[in-house]
């Protein structure tokens, strides 16, 4: 008898952008997996947390343990273990009450420890344009959170960048790393080109308005504003190998904390 698959599924936040993160992510999973059956499947979430999504998941799961899968690996396409992240597990934990017999386990976020944020800053710089000199300055965009409810994880990654590139440097469009404070520090520092970078696996929405929109409120247009040359780099987190890679593996480990056990 051949091995049953392997049931992963891929939870994204809805919205354009993120094909080609989650391809990059799909692909490590598929080089990783050691030629053993997969069965990968995509989610979106759409804007908000609901009974929607808890229906569309039921169905889900519903489908997946009919063809026999009785533990289903969940990886999020999220950054930080924020209210997206934990609304996640709420809504799989109560799809989950309705497929009785089956383990789903969840994935960390991918920056959850001193491991991963290692990770993430030598792929984030190994990633840069090859255009872009050793003195110039990069700046990685976050999502953040208007509250700062994140702000310890992405103030960590943003020592830790500086640390190994002085060059480097991290802002959030919410909480505390506010744009604001880092384009003083640009200014000071004398730059005359930098380089815009989403810290996101969506290279949609956020990335393309707020980053390096048209608009004069945009990221862009502020730095341009002052006299700076700003060259905007449209690449999800998935996109770069390092990171995908480390969620491959971490998708396909047995050791991730599970939502449920079976009954």
């Amino acid at each position: 008898m051949a091995p049953r698959a392997c049931a992963v599924l891929l939870v994204s936040r809805g919205g354009a952008g993120v094909e080609a993160s989650l391809e990059g992510i799909e692909s490590a999973i598929l080089k990783q997996s050691g030629g053993r059956p997969l069965r990968l499947l995509r989610f979106s979430l759409p804007a908000g947390q609901g009974r929607d999504d808890r229906a569309v998941l039921t169905r889900a799961l519903v489908d997946l343990a009919s063809e026999g899968h009785t533990h289903i690996r969940v990886t999020g396409l999220f950054v930080v273990p924020g209210h997206e992240y934990h609304a996640m597990r709420r809504t799989l934990r109560a799809a989950c009450e309705a497929v009785p017999g089956i383990e789903v386990q969840v994935s960390s976020p991918l920056l959850s420890t001193c491991t991963s944020l290692e990770v993430m800053v030598k792929a984030l710089l190994e990633g840069l344009p090859t255009e872009r000199l050793p003195e110039e300055a990069v700046i990685y965009v976050g999502h953040g959170h208007r509250a700062g409810r994140c702000d310890l994880h992405y103030q960590a990654l943003a020592y830790a960048l500086n640390r190994a590139d002085p060059h480097a440097h991290l802002a959030c469009l919410g909480g505390g790393l506010s744009f604001e404070a880092l384009r003083s520090e640009i200014l000071s520092q004398g730059y005359r080109r930098v380089f815009l970078l989403p810290l996101m696996m969506s290279t949609g929405g956020h990335a393309r308005r707020d980053m390096a929109g048209p608009a004069p409120d945009s990221w862009q247009s502020r730095l341009e504003a002052e006299g700076l040359t700003c060259i905007p780099v449209f690449r999800g987190l998935g996109e770069y190998p390092g990171i995908a890679t480390w969620i491959a593996g971490q998708t396909l480990t047995r050791d991730e904390e599970s939502v449920n056990q079976p009954g």
